[in-house]
């Protein structure tokens, strides 16, 4: 009735006046439900088309627009109920209250409002690219109780866990550690650590209770934002201050010394309340799982063969020459004693000797906002985070105390968008588990040698001496018996206490000179002191027919790595600029690095047919200082019918060669390559400029192989090869999708795509002749192949192969009824992978061919309780990566959440766990296997403080 009577009331009005033409207008409203008059809070309300507010905590609403005229409708959407429409046809006042509006439970998907598919407000349904969102409750009521591993319940989305501390979003196959084909925002801001070049997961990013949404594109979206967005992006986006105001605290603990603590404080001040801020933060701390595969995690285990006879000779201008001078000259007369060289095998170290599980994360943010006027905003903010996890790459790192600061200006009007952030980390205390262990192992190694020197010679002169310590006695000549047991002595003792047991003094004192010392040849620590500059803007291009919309927009960025030559080709000027321990010197001079990046963009969209078909172009375009510019485009059809929803999209992506693929510079230790006693350097290099003076790697193995059981020189069996420089992978994807629902219960989101990727970027293992003047192809390269005087490299390089790749996906959404869901994600991923093998490339595509996630969930279904179940189940795959290789099985996991809402306490009480049956599985070979995780929060809100 009071709806009936406003509109009375609006036509009324308009027949005693003229009407109010395009105009500044102001709308106003609380949201509430209909059977129990809760306040619902983050309702979605959209005006004319176009996103307009969010409700608060106690369901209100106001949205100022200008220049609008009727008619237009009024959309209430919330997750659960069945939208409110309210059509306005004529306008009588600069001001609608709509008062209390009353929505009725239901079900309805695929009308959330999204603004990352297209940068524009529109529908999922409307959407011309696969995405998905997820609103506040959705993460709130998680059913593992972390969003962010929850993201692997939706379809075509992979999270893969280095750590419980490191997780890493993937999407459309080549899973990876380290995923560089996607990109992640929070409030627009790129999420990525500046050294490394992608996200990395949430380990510094957004707080549970500062999150209003995210929304993830699974797929390509180069043609709007540009480099990296490759294959998926994820936007998440956090509470404006004005919107979502007072004190909220979430208490969580649970197994694993689950401790987790947040806040945020929002308050808008002053008369007029024109001037906002928010406070947030949290805490958490979990002891992680132990990656404890015998074989793989299980590093510094190697076989060495020394020459001993070689280190008594080099004693002999050492510190004890007087010693070594006499026992030389006895070994002149009885050459056969002199030690020879034996196969030392060192015991190595497993991973949870050589970092602390203890997982700790603090994220800090600020921000001030202030509206210059109703349509124009500018805001300040700041986020900090610090955390300690491991992180799985081309080894296994402990990162710890890894530091970022990111800074955003940023001022928004009604057709434009400006924004400015500076993105700065440190890697802290972080170092290599892997040269951790292998710098171990190598003092144990100088530990075995020493004890066996010492053993083997004080057997023989014992022996020699007629049986006697007696040092006046005159040793004699030695026997082959007597030079037998001084070996069987020496072998018997050299490995007593030779190699460093963890936990004694000896073991953490060399534990510690290792971890904090920045020259790999000693030590394990890697230093990331690296930034990046952004500015960004976007325009709305005001057109009078509301049949078209167009957008243009562009960003200027700024690169600075700075690894102080521990990562980069940013090494010291002054190569003798060192420390006592041979780490540099960081006050020192240091090779410069910078890259910057620029690009533009352009959007325009077109309904016809009575809005029934909309048709999408985009182009953008990139230019990186290092590779020639890029081209990006898009194109969208959209075609309504009634329920049904069909699209088709064609579109080209690229991906920027990372940082680490232009400049890497990084020494991974000793790795047996040709023969089985003879170790070789294994080095990352970056590939900016090319390579060459190479050999194939399989064919320096068969040359020297061949030379060693025989030899017989055979260069012809040698390969020689020329890598040219690295550029952009591109790839060109066909999409096709439906979506539909029926009768406000089903929903339905299908799609299917087809990729083709060209200048596919992989890693190529290669041999180079180090010998000086040695060159591949001739005979001072083979020479050197065959005297040992050579290295592998390990690089990336472009497939000459078209590689494609394919899959489909399906989302199905069922409303039962009095607050219950059900839903169900099936994901089907497929590769060929044929041709990029003949390449040399480990493809890594890494993703199971199977997925399928299915759950039930139930809103307030009885007073407050509710609840969030969820079965995940993906098949075995093999896993490919320069850490690692092997089977991943398949496995399932069951996750759940019970949850009550004490409405008088302004609190909700949860209860549940992730993987629930104890299934322990990986999702990377290498990485912890991951058990039960049980959890109990309370969440807190209150509207004034």
């Amino acid at each position: 009735m009071k709806r009936i009577l406003l509109i009375i009331a609006m036509g009324i009005g308009c027949m005693m006046s003229l009407t109010v033409s395009a105009q500044s207008l102001t709308i106003t409203g609380t949201v509430k439900d209909k059977k129990t008059g809760d306040a619902l809070s983050d309702a979605t309300v959209t005006v004319a088309g176009t996103f307009g507010s969010i409700t608060d905590a106690s369901g209100a609403f106001t949205v100022n627009t200008e220049n609008l005229s009727p008619p237009f409708d009024i959309i209430i959407s919330y997750l659960g109920y069945a939208d409110h429409k309210e059509s306005v046809t004529l306008l009588v006042s600069s001001t609608i209250d709509m008062g209390e509006i009353l929505m009725e439970a239901s079900f309805l998907q695929g009308n959330e409002v999204v603004v990352t598919g297209s940068r524009v407000a529109e529908t999922v349904q409307q959407s011309p690219v696969s995405i998905q969102k997820i609103n506040t409750l959705s993460i709130r009521s998680t059913a593992s109780g972390d969003f962010y591993e929850g993201l692997a319940n939706l379809k075509g989305v992979d999270i893969v866990t280095s750590s419980l501390g490191f997780r890493a979003f993937n999407t459309r196959g080549f899973n990876s550690t380290s995923p560089v084909r996607v990109v992640q925002f929070i409030d627009g801001v790129d999420n990525q650590a500046p050294g490394l070049n992608f996200p990395v997961g949430n380990l510094v990013g957004a707080t549970d209770i500062d999150l209003q949404s995210i929304e993830i594109i699974t797929g390509p979206a180069s043609a709007l934002y540009g480099p990296n967005a490759f294959q998926g992006v994820v936007s998440m986006a956090t509470k404006n201050p004005f919107d979502f105001q007072g004190l909220t605290v979430q208490l969580k603990g649970g197994n694993r010394n689950l401790m987790d603590g947040q806040f945020r404080y929002a308050k808008a001040i002053g008369k007029n309340k024109k001037l906002a801020f928010k406070l947030s933060g949290s805490y958490s701390s979990v002891k992680d799982f132990e990656a404890s595969d015998e074989i793989t995690n299980r590093y510094g285990d190697f076989t060495t063969n020394q020459d001993l006879s070689a280190i008594v000779q080099g004693q002999v201008n050492g510190p004890d020459s007087v010693k070594y001078t006499n026992l030389l000259a006895y070994l002149d007369f009885n050459k056969q004693a002199y030690p020879g060289k034996i196969d030392i095998t060192t015991p190595g170290y497993m991973e949870k000797d050589l970092t602390d599980y203890n997982t700790k994360s603090v994220k800090l943010g600020g921000e001030v906002a202030y509206k210059l006027k109703d349509s124009l905003q500018v805001s300040l903010s700041y986020k900090y985070g610090n955390g300690t996890a491991v992180y799985q790459g081309t080894n296994r790192y402990s990162i710890n105390n890894i530091t970022f600061h990111q800074q955003k200006l940023e001022l928004t009007g009604k057709n434009f968008n400006l924004r400015a952030y500076n993105s700065i980390e440190n890697a802290g205390d972080s170092y290599d588990l892997v040269f951790t262990a292998l710098n171990l192992s190598k003092k144990g190694v100088e530990n075995y040698v020493k004890n066996y020197l010492t053993t083997y010679f004080d057997t023989l002169l014992y022996h020699a001496r007629g049986g006697t310590t007696d040092p006046s006695v005159s040793p004699g000549e030695a026997k082959d018996w007597m030079i037998e047991r001084a070996h069987s002595a020496a072998v018997a003792q050299a490995g007593t206490n030779a190699w460093l047991k963890p936990g004694t003094e000896a073991f953490t004192n060399q534990y510690n000179a290792i971890v904090t010392n920045a020259n790999l040849s000693k030590g394990a620590k890697f230093t990331d002191a690296s930034s990046l500059q952004h500015v960004e803007g976007q325009y709305n291009i005001p057109l009078k027919s509301k049949s078209i919309n167009w957008i243009t927009g562009g960003n200027f960025r700024r690169y600075n790595p700075q690894s102080y030559g521990t990562i980069f080709r940013d090494t010291l000027i002054n190569r003798a600029d060192t420390l006592e321990n041979g780490a540099a010197d960081l006050s020192a001079a240091f090779v410069p690095l910078s890259v910057w990046e620029i690009g533009a963009y352009t959007q325009a969209s077109a309904k016809f047919l009575k809005d029934k078909l909309n048709l999408i172009a985009s182009v953008r375009a990139d230019k990186n200082q290092n590779f020639l510019p890029q081209l990006s485009p898009r194109a969208s059809l959209v075609f309504k019918q009634n329920y049904h929803i069909f699209r088709v999209s064609a579109q080209s992506a690229f991906r920027t060669p990372t940082l680490q693929n232009q400049f890497i510079l990084l020494t991974l230790g000793q790795v047996p390559i040709i023969r089985n006693d003879e170790f070789v350097n294994f080095r990352l290099e970056g590939n900016l400029l090319g390579h060459t003076n190479l050999y194939e790697l399989e064919s320096a193995k068969d040359f020297v192989q061949l030379y060693d059981s025989t030899y017989e020189y055979n260069d012809a069996l040698l390969k020689t090869l020329t890598i040219p420089k690295l550029r952009p992978e591109q790839v060109r994807t066909i999409e096709v999708g439906y979506r539909t629902s029926f009768e406000n219960k089903l929903f339905i989101d299908a799609v299917g795509y087809f990729n083709n990727y060209k200048n596919f970027i992989g890693e190529k293992r290669v041999i180079s002749p180090t010998s000086k003047g040695a060159v591949a192809g001739e005979e001072s390269g083979s020479d050197a192949l065959i005297t040992g005087n050579y290295e592998m490299l390990q690089i990336p390089i472009n497939s000459t192969q078209t590689v494609t790749s394919y899959g489909a996906a399906l989302g199905l959404a069922y409303y039962f009824g009095k607050g219950i869901a059900g839903n169900l994600n099936y994901t089907y991923s497929g590769i060929d992978s044929s041709k990029i093998v003949k390449d040399g490339i480990i493809p890594g595509f890494n993703t199971p061919a199977h997925k399928i996630s299915v759950g039930i969930s139930g809103n307030k279904v009885w007073k407050g309780f509710g609840f969030n179940i969820n079965y995940r189940h993906q098949n075995k795959f093999y896993w490919q990566s320069t850490f690692a290789n092997g089977w991943i099985p398949a496995y399932g996991t069951l996750d759940a959440q019970l949850n009550y809402a004490f409405e008088k306490l302004h609190s909700v009480l949860r209860i549940g766990g992730s993987n629930l049956l104890n299934n322990r599985y990986r999702t990377a070979f290498g990485s912890p296997l991951l058990g039960r995780m049980g959890y109990v929060s309370w969440t807190f809100e209150f509207d004034k403080w």
